[in-house]
């Protein structure tokens, strides 16, 4: 797979010897290679580099005009940064000190004149394919960001959202706090009008049976005031603004006042509505406030 793909590889040859190009040129079409252009003038390459854009570049040291050294300072000025781009030098100097010099100033290979057609061509392919497989991770880069970035400008915008819900649903508790308050001081108004006139009434009435409407509507009253008061509760408790007040509570008594206001809607139906006691303490513990209570109806 990817050396069908190899062959398709721009390769720039430069080298002062037209023999030299004639033969590098013969072993890439015998290897087929198709695309590849030559220059034996040094000053040409860096017009053939950015018209051409090859993919590696074979090139000699010893030149007129320009030296393989300076042919490659020219080059690696084109050369975007962390871009792998191979060059294949390919000279008749056998100095170490050249050798060392040209790896340090860019070059990817070295091979010496005369050099084996075998070798050149695994080389040449063995660098093609470092430079494809380096292409193919920075086109898996390049993807991986654009998702990075798609990602968290999704991931942004849902932040905004779930910021603009919370400051929704803090303005609605905001809202709910505001309409309890209000709504409990508009109720406990005229609630105190009726619980004290309720409680006069209790007091001065002689009819029994007057007397009995006028205690149902005192506590009545009473038993609404102290919902209102559980709604301001509640809102001071979702404020953080409450604090426990545990208190001792005569669970008979309490039970007592809602039988005393449920019996008379039970008696015009024809049921049977009473309240039976039973301790429920163990025989060692002394504390008699704790009772509880069952109702039985029929």
């Amino acid at each position: 797979m990817i050396d069908s793909t190899l062959i398709h590889s721009n390769i720039l040859i430069v080298d002062d010897q037209q023999a030299n190009i004639d033969v590098l040129t013969g072993l890439l079409d015998a290897k087929g290679y198709t695309s590849y252009a030559t220059t034996t003038d040094p000053r040409e390459v860096v017009s053939l580099f950015d018209k051409f854009k090859p993919d590696i570049l074979l090139l000699d040291l010893n030149m007129p005009h320009l030296n393989g050294f300076q042919v490659m300072e020219q080059v690696n000025i084109r050369i975007p940064t962390n871009a792998y781009f191979p060059i294949l030098i390919l000279t008749a100097e056998i100095a170490p000190e050249s050798k060392q010099l040209a790896l340090a100033v860019g070059a990817a290979d070295f091979l010496t004149k005369p050099f084996d057609l075998i070798e050149v061509d695994l080389r040449i392919k063995n660098l093609l394919r470092v430079r494809y497989l380096h292409q193919q991770l920075e086109i898996q880069n390049q993807v991986l960001e654009e998702k990075v970035t798609e990602r968290t400008a999704e991931l942004e915008e849902a932040n905004k959202s779930l910021i603009a819900a919370k400051d929704k649903a803090e303005g609605m508790d905001r809202l709910k706090s505001t309409f309890l308050a209000n709504m409990s001081h508009e109720l406990r108004t005229p609630l105190t009008g009726i619980n004290g006139f309720a409680d006069f009434l209790r007091k001065k009435l002689d009819s029994p049976e007057l007397k009995e409407m006028a205690e149902i509507i005192y506590t009545s009253g009473n038993r609404l005031s102290e919902t209102l008061n559980h709604i301001l509760d509640l809102s001071e408790l979702e404020s953080e603004k409450i604090y426990l007040n545990i208190q001792h509570v005569d669970l008979v008594s309490e039970i007592r006042k809602i039988i005393y206001l449920l019996k008379k809607e039970a008696d015009k139906k024809g049921l049977y509505l009473t309240i039976t006691r039973n301790n429920l303490l163990s025989r060692d513990c002394h504390d008699e406030r704790v009772r509880s209570t069952a109702f039985s109806g029929v």
